[in-house]
């Protein structure tokens, strides 16, 4: 495997596609047909064409539609699925699993609106969360993204959704739905999840036809480069052009207002973009609100990614008042900024804010609007206000002033108070002033060279001409790392050496300084390179044998990690393979959890019986840095006995000839060396040497002796037959029970009737050694002659039972009772019950 350098995910390489598909090789034939015919055409008329050119700088964008559980999602009534991925939505609100059948970097959900119109209320007032996360592969998952279902009054848009996640490259999803309060629906209906692959990846056709485009805009001499600034006020704006926008994908024609406030967003979605990615985020955000949402044009105004670069929106001017699609009821009279990325426990880099800073002093400058100032506008449509309610809001706002939503984060929105004064500031005195900020993309780093994390990158940003100087400080205020410079803006990458040694494990502050006198406010790095540990691990039983009867069927492991990391638990075979994952990576604290096994494995899309033999249970954590460690426990699949089982179940061991003895039975699955042992009250009384034996059915008599020829006494002992075999040692414990007792009747004495009328005689059979004894009884005249004789049958012993008798002439009758336990003893005395009948 490698590293594909433009979004650091891991690359397979395997036998050349042509090699293994006829059509492919077919395919990639006719696309070099193309791209030599295309190169023609280039190398004849450049810029003959403006169609040729458009197609030259028009990446494709493909998206697919999938429908979860044929359009409806249930919503769970608690956060089972959070974002960091603990746990899952049981029962209401489990996640769907969608296999988009090609390669995306994009994820949006669109769904019907609440009924009642409860669009603008129910679903923006936070009442519904999606949850979503994705993998390459169907097994290795990413984090769980959370974004709001959200409406803009778009004209002819009548549905919910949430904004485009970028997620980098995957092929499956899983989406959940949680209800935020108690208005939230309990389904949603009509979902469809928008897969989007803006960059040409989605299919070998896909990635060839791209090559074809960048080969011929080579060729051309059409350029790709994001372009210099307009004008000295203007900050530095890529053009719809530049940044790949399909303009057949837009419809009608561009409306216009006075531009008095700008509503800054976030898109909820990654961080972890690279540059070359960003012009591709914008192409989704494009191609998902046209051809899913059904939109006119893109809904922002503006967007900045996180590395300060900023792109022009809906089309039609980028000095004009055009109308957006980006905060529901307040699109007209506003102008809309969304920064590519999510931003409730990161604020943006320093960078993006001072590209945001320097787009909203030219934008309100130009709209002769004070950003200190505030803004009176009519609301188009209910969401947080009423239709037709007239709102005054400060002239920089956060989206979630004026509709119900948390964008643009906790961690961005607090810093609107500051950008106002900044921009007043920009707008007042030209820019001349300096400040500095710097920011971290990571908060955590872990340089050991595994690809993760293994460094920071630092945005600088000084608003005016001066020289700057970065240091990164350890804990007792030594300097360990340092850089200078004299651009505007720069990223610093940090690996986290010192004279080309890994400093230690530990927290690090960066420091910037601009001028003489100008500094930015610390940010904190830790440096984080030791993989979690386990406090306690230690699986039990060792050895189990999940054949089904009842006894040792799984094995549970108990673990506790160390600090809180995210951990799973697996099934390592004796060759180290992972056969079946018991639980996916989730967030842990550190406490004590569980993960059992049943003893089976993973075979195509279910589970099979594991072969018995050795295995191991694997608990593999990994902390925020991405240091992983694995902890192994030895465990034994042994089927070797089992089915223990006493025939009779209850014996009498008293000489009688009845049920004097009894049969200790159990199978085996191979060859092994058995010895059977009873135990009376935990001590054994008697060892049977049963010695080899082969595979099947087999037992052994016991006659109720111990081990020195005494009998035993009444009682529940039980019988382990352990077996020695290949595997080691197993046993298996059955019950029985000694009964010695006889079982006696009670009766009532004596009972008066009259004849012809229908009499209950009661009894109870006591017994503590027998469930349920025999009971028969016979009536007999006062000469002894039997008038009547019945049969109960089996009854429960110590419950009150009755049977019924209608004596058809009167005189004095004798009932005599007889029962016979489990074990074939007799009652020691009859009952008799004397019955008079008047």
């Amino acid at each position: 495997m490698m590293t594909d350098p433009r979004r650091g995910h891991l690359i397979h390489h395997t036998t050349p596609a042509t090699k293994r598909h006829p059509r492919l090789a077919r395919a990639c034939a006719a696309v070099c047909v193309l791209l030599a015919a295309v190169l023609l055409g280039v190398w004849v008329a450049p810029r003959a064409s403006g169609s040729a050119a458009a197609w030259l700088r028009t990446p494709s964008v493909t998206l697919k539609t999938l429908r979860p559980g044929g359009g409806e999602l249930a919503v769970a009534r608690t956060s089972t699925t959070t974002a960091s991925g603990r746990g899952s939505a049981a029962g209401a609100g489990a996640p769907a699993t969608l296999d988009a059948g090609m390669q995306f970097t994009m994820v949006g959900v669109v769904c019907d609106a609440a009924p009642t119109g409860a669009v603008r209320t129910a679903s923006s007032a936070g009442a519904v969360t999606i949850r979503l996360r994705t993998s390459p592969d169907g097994e290795i998952w990413s984090r769980w993204y959370a974004a709001q279902l959200e409406a803009a009054d778009e004209p002819g848009s009548t549905q919910v959704f949430t904004d485009p996640v970028w997620t980098g490259d995957a092929r499956y999803v899983q989406v959940a739905a949680v209800a935020g309060s108690r208005r939230a629906p309990q389904a949603l209906t009509g979902v469809r999840l928008v897969a989007i692959d803006p960059t040409e990846d989605s299919s070998v056709a896909a990635r060839a036809l791209g090559a074809v485009r960048r080969v011929a805009a080579t060729v051309a001499g059409v350029s790709f480069d994001q372009p210099a600034a307009a004008a000295s006020t203007q900050p530095a704006i890529v053009t719809r052009a530049e940044w790949g926008a399909d303009e057949k994908l837009r419809s009608g024609s561009p409306s216009y207002s006075p531009v008095k406030m700008a509503i800054i967003h976030h898109t909820a979605s990654t961080n972890d973009y690279s540059q070359a990615d960003a012009p591709a985020f914008v192409r989704g955000i494009y191609a998902y609100h046209t051809k899913s949402l059904g939109w006119s044009d893109i809904g922002y105004n503006f967007l900045i990614d996180r590395f300060g670069t900023i792109y022009e929106g809906r089309y039609g001017g980028v000095a004009r008042g055009v109308v957006g699609a980006q905060a529901g009821g307040f699109n007209t009279g506003s102008t809309g900024i969304s920064v590519l990325g999510t931003f409730t426990d990161v604020a943006p880099p320093a960078v993006t804010i001072t590209a945001l800073e320097r787009l909203l002093a030219w934008k309100l400058g130009v709209s002769g609007v004070d950003p200190m100032g505030t803004a009176t506008l009519t609301c188009g449509l209910t969401d947080k206000y009423k239709l037709g309610q007239s709102v005054t809001f400060p002239a920089i706002v956060g989206h979630r002033d004026v509709n119900y939503t948390e964008c643009p984060g906790d961690a961005f929105y607090a810093l609107l108070p500051a950008i106002r004064a900044n921009v007043a500031k920009r707008m007042g005195d030209g820019g001349g002033t300096t400040e500095a900020a710097l920011s971290a993309d990571h908060a955590l780093i872990s340089p050991n060279g595994d690809g993760v994390l293994d460094a920071v990158d630092f945005s600088v940003a000084v608003t005016a001409p001066a020289d700057w100087r970065l240091v990164v400080r350890d804990a007792s205020g030594g300097t360990v790392a340092s850089w200078s410079g004299s651009d505007q803006t720069a990223t610093v990458s940090w690996d986290g050496t010192s004279d080309g040694k890994t400093v230690p494990d530990g927290d690090y502050t960066a420091e910037l300084t601009a001028g003489a006198d100008v500094s930015s406010a610390p940010v904190s790095v830790t440096v984080d390179t030791a993989a979690p540990r386990l406090a306690t691990a230690a699986a039990a039983p060792r050895s189990f044998s999940p054949n089904g009867d009842g006894q040792a069927d799984t094995t549970t492991v108990t673990y506790s990690p160390e600090e809180p990391c995210s951990i799973r638990v697996g099934i390592l075979d004796a060759d180290s393979t992972v056969v079946r994952w018991l639980q996916g990576w989730r967030a842990d604290q550190a406490q004590e959890y569980t993960a059992s096994w049943d003893g089976r494995v993973t075979s195509g899309a279910g589970l099979i019986a594991a072969a018995d033999g050795q295995y191991r249970f694997v608990i593999e954590r990994r902390d925020a840095g991405g240091n992983i460690a694995r902890r192994g426990i030895p465990i034994v699949v042994d089927r070797t006995v089992g089915f223990p089982a006493a025939t009779p179940a209850v014996f009498s061991p008293n000489g009688d000839g009845v049920a004097d003895s009894t049969q200790l039975a159990f199978r085996l699955t191979r060859t092994a060396s058995v010895t059977v042992q009873v135990s009376v009250g935990g001590q054994v009384v008697r060892t049977l040497g049963l010695g080899s034996l082969a595979a099947g059915a087999r037992s052994v008599t016991w006659d109720g002796k111990t081990g020195s020829g005494d009998s035993v006494a009444n009682g529940r002992p039980t019988f382990t037959v352990t077996a020695s075999s290949t595997l080691g040692d197993s046993s298996v414990t059955g019950q029985l029970t000694v009964d010695l007792y006889p079982p006696r009747v009670y009766a009532p004495a004596g009972k008066v009737t009259k004849a012809g009328a229908k009499t209950k005689l009661g009894f109870k059979v006591a017994d503590p050694f027998s469930a349920t004894a025999d009971v028969r009884y016979a009536i007999t005249d006062a000469k002894g002659r039997t008038v009547a004789s019945g049969h109960p049958g089996s009854v429960a012993t110590g419950k009150g039972q009755s049977v019924t008798w209608r004596p058809t002439a009167r005189g004095v009758y004798t009932v005599s009772w007889h029962a016979i336990d489990l074990a074939g003893n007799h009652e020691a005395v009859r009952a008799t019950t004397r019955i008079t009948v008047h």
